[in-house]
């Protein structure tokens, strides 16, 4: 039987009203869902890891985020608080200001930095923002990213509400190769679009927690 898409989907709660009540529904829905991961905000960490013990869903956070300027001091503390307190995958947000001002070197600096303190054994995916860069900041993105031990590179925090597209997947593959995974996010809402960039070379997806769920559900359906 082949795998479910749910296992490449990621699930989150991480805007700023997110209460409990909804990190302990995104939990319950991770596990109905059999999505590989559920992100929360940092401080509900260790809350989303006790919930979801025993499951497969792991747990995952972002670093700087959503918006990429923290200091490196600042990135680097928040990382190593997350690995403390038992965060499975980390999404750190590209210094967007900083690539777009051909400032390459505090990027790869900082991006090193955080690698340096989240093992080897944690997946480090780098959100690059692509609806705010030009393809050669992505290009230059990509290659930073990789360069620093990134495991995934990721598309965007979905936040900026416009949708990643096929041409921005194929310009970070045309640079990571297999160097490192793909992580697409913002604008996902069927089937058939998850289908398509997959095909495209996308190995994770990030998805609000409706329509993961009704994309789980069309999936059983055929």
């Amino acid at each position: 039987m082949a795998e479910s898409i749910a296992r490449r989907i990621d699930i989150s709660a991480v805007r700023a009203h997110h209460a409990e009540s909804d990190v302990r529904a995104l939990a319950a829905d991770a596990r109905r869902g059999g999505f590989v991961n559920a992100h929360v905000l940092p401080h509900w960490v260790p809350l989303v890891r006790e919930l979801l013990d025993g499951s497969d869903t792991l747990v995952g956070a972002p670093v700087g985020f959503p918006g990429g300027g923290h200091a490196t001091a600042i990135k680097v503390a928040e990382a190593e608080w997350l690995v403390a307190n038992g965060v499975q995958e980390l999404d750190v947000v590209i210094n967007v200001g900083r690539l777009l001002s051909g400032d390459d070197a505090y990027v790869r600096t900082e991006l090193a930095a955080v690698r340096e303190v989240v093992p080897a054994t944690i997946p480090l995916k780098v959100i690059l923002e692509v609806s705010l860069l030009g393809a050669d900041d992505i290009r230059r993105g990509s290659a930073l990213a990789v360069e620093t031990g990134a495991d995934f590179v990721k598309t965007g925090t979905g936040w900026t509400g416009v949708p990643v597209t096929l041409e921005d997947v194929q310009t970070i593959r045309a640079v990571v190769g297999d160097r490192a995974k793909i992580k697409a996010s913002g604008g996902l809402r069927d089937l058939e679009t998850v289908l398509a960039f997959r095909d495209a070379g996308v190995e994770r997806f990030g998805i609000g927690v409706g329509p993961a769920l009704a994309i789980v559900a069309a999936e059983a359906a055929r």
